[in-house]
Formats: structure tokens, sequence, C-alpha cells
């Protein structure tokens, strides 16, 4: 009996040891890294929201009316990686700099690189190579408008204190909505 139970046990530390190794665990990765994004942008916080109630604007974020199960991962996954990569070139740029705390915001972009990081070996890992559906570009599209319109924004605005905190508020909504996607694949991994 004890075999069985052993090889069992192996079979079961293989799959999960191949899956982190292979850096498509994205379920839990992006999870967690989506909790340390949105706590390090709650810490980046400078101005009381409501000091900024004038500022606020509602960015339509695309993915916030997305069915989770509806999606399948080969079409998520290229969508979080361009909503990761449109977070990060926000933050990262020289304005962005001048309005947050240097090293919350190192350590937030750095996190968002590493995510990127993982989305990037999971789109490799998809054996299938398939072109993108309509569905897919069009979300894709969908998320890369939504930053340009954020980026308008914070132009038309001056990049001011109160259009940095209402951008702040709003990409920790963006990612908040989106922690549903990898929820809804956790289990289609099943």
């Amino acid at each position: 009996m004890a075999r069985p139970c052993a090889l069992l046990t192996f079979l079961v530390v293989m799959h999960y040891w191949s899956s982190c190794c292979l850096g498509c665990d994205l379920p839990q990765t992006h999870h967690l890294r989506n909790k340390r994004a949105s706590t390090l942008l709650a810490q980046m916080r400078r101005l009381c929201p409501l000091s900024c109630l004038k500022d606020r604007l509602d960015f339509v974020f695309p993915l916030e009316k997305v069915d989770a199960q509806q999606i399948q991962k080969t079409q998520a996954i290229p969508v979080l990686q361009e909503l990761t990569q449109q977070v990060l070139i926000l933050f990262s740029s020289k304005d962005s700099f001048a309005a947050w705390e240097t090293s919350l915001l190192d350590t937030f972009c750095t996190g968002l690189h590493h995510q990127l990081k993982d989305l990037q070996a999971c789109l490799r890992q998809q054996v299938e190579v398939q072109e993108p559906s309509l569905s897919q570009e069009d979300s894709l599209v969908a998320v890369i408008n939504y930053f340009h319109r954020i980026t308008v924004y914070l132009k038309e605005k001056k990049h001011s204190p109160c259009a940095w905190e209402v951008v702040r508020e709003e990409v920790r909504r963006a990612l908040s909505s989106s922690a549903k996607l990898p929820a809804g694949l956790t289990e289609e991994k099943e």
C-alpha cells in the first residue's frame, strides 16, 4: 500500500514542481502579485481621496464587466500581459517618479516587472500557436485605449497631485478587477 501512495505523492510533487519551474502557475502567482501591487498602491497614497473628488473621472475599465468564466486561458494571458505592461509604462514615466515616493514606486514597478515575466513565461508555454481571436484582439485594444484615456487625462491635468491620486486609485481598481481573470482560470486548470 505504501508504494501506490508514494507514487501518487511523487506524481503530485512533480506536477507542481513542473508548473513552478516552467513559470506558469498563473492563478496563484498573479493573485499574490496583484495583492502586493494593490497594497503598494494603497501605501503610495499622498492625498486624501476626498480632496480630489472634483478631479474624478470614470475611465471605463474594459475588464470590469467581463465574466471570468467566459474567458479562456489563451485569451486571458495576453490581456493580463497588456494590462501589466501598460501599468508599468504609466508608473515608470518620469512624471510618475516626480509624483510618488521613490522607494515605494521602485518596489511597485519591480513587482510589475516580475509579474510581466511570469505572464511572458506562460505565453511561451502555450503549446498551441493560435491566431488571436477577435474577442482577444478587442480586449487588447480596449486595454490600450483605456490607458490612452488615462494618459490624456494626466496631460490635461498637467500631472497634478490630484490627477495622480485619481489615477493611482483607478489602477488599483483595475488590478483588482483583473484578478478575476486568473481566478476563473483556476477551475479550468483542474
